[in-house]
């Protein structure tokens, strides 16, 4: 669960959904910029820029596949066989956000070269490079 969309939370509420840090300084340092609320992200110098930082609820979900492959353009389309989530503004996961398995945003997705598709079933048209904690570090076209 994300810090409360408040103004009473606290620094151990954003602590708590950060790392382990116990200062301002550190959260910010090992926070991931898409989690933020751009209504409140400001400077991120203040601990009011954490309102409604990485708020459970706000994924959107694409059809992708469940298996990694070595070339996600390469998959073939019987692959897609799994709904997953990112917590990105896009209709797809783009590089910084974090893509989960289940629709509260709580499991990440871990490493993967996973292909998307515009609809169930379709070729892959996109390919997403995620990371072990799920966040993608690549997203490209698939010669569509």
């Amino acid at each position: 669960m994300g810090v409360p969309d408040t103004t009473t939370f606290t620094l151990q509420n954003v602590v708590d959904v950060v790392d382990n840090d116990d200062n301002l300084v550190g959260v910010f340092n090992d926070a991931v910029a898409s989690k933020f609320d751009s209504a409140y992200s400001g400077a991120k110098n203040n601990l009011l820029n954490f309102r409604n930082y990485d708020a459970a609820g706000t994924c959107t979900s694409f059809f992708t596949s469940s298996q990694s492959f070595s070339n996600g353009c390469n998959a073939a389309p019987s692959s897609q066989n799994a709904t997953y989530y990112h917590n990105g503004t896009n209709n797809y996961p783009v590089v910084g956000d974090t893509v989960y398995t289940n629709s509260s945003c709580t499991t990440t997705v871990g490493v993967g070269n996973r292909p998307y598709y515009a609809v169930k079933g379709n070729d892959p048209f996109t390919r997403y490079i995620t990371n072990l904690s799920g966040v993608v570090t690549g997203a490209d076209l698939c010669g569509v």
